[in-house]
């Protein structure tokens, strides 16, 4: 009789500075916006996402994202869900970036060899991307003329636009 093989699952780790530390990335984003005139934009916090493809349960990820992902001193993680996106008035926007399937993502290849040096399975594959959460009245329109000019390079990302829930 053969070993049944263990289930692959996907998971979303986003990790972010904590709020009482600045956002360097999130002021130079800021900055690059307020340049294409989305003026209506006065704060960018950004966070890396973590997309871990394997055979792995909820409390794996969590340990990977404390002990490797996410420095404890500056950082903090969460599990995202896969979620419909919500309606906020339009005043919290996020924006996430990723390396488009065809490009080679050094990053998530890192992180899946350094997972399996922990002693955790290897993952299937790792993507990392960038949520930048954009505070203003701003429209959705605006953003997505505007990511592909400063915060995504079209040749090589895949972004999406959307109300942060």
């Amino acid at each position: 009789m053969s070993a049944k093989a263990p289930q692959s699952h996907v998971y979303l780790a986003e990790v972010r500075l904590k709020s009482d530390y600045s956002d360097s990335e999130g002021q130079a984003a800021l900055s690059l916006l307020h340049s294409l005139g989305v003026n209506t934009a006065h704060e960018v916090r950004t966070s890396q996402i973590y997309k871990i493809k394997g055979p792995f349960s909820l409390s794996h990820i969590q340990q990977a994202a404390r002990e490797l992902l996410a420095d404890s001193v500056t950082q903090e993680f969460r599990m995202l869900a896969p979620s419909a996106p919500g309606s906020n008035g339009a005043s919290l926007w996020r924006v996430e970036v990723w390396l488009k399937d065809s490009v080679t993502d050094p990053v998530g290849e890192t992180v899946r060899q350094t997972l399996a040096e922990m002693g955790l399975a290897e993952p299937e594959s790792v993507r990392v991307g960038t949520a930048y959460y954009i505070t203003g009245k701003c429209g959705r329109h605006q953003l997505e003329k505007a990511v592909p000019r400063c915060l995504a390079n079209p040749v090589v990302h895949r972004f999406s636009v959307s109300e942060a829930a």
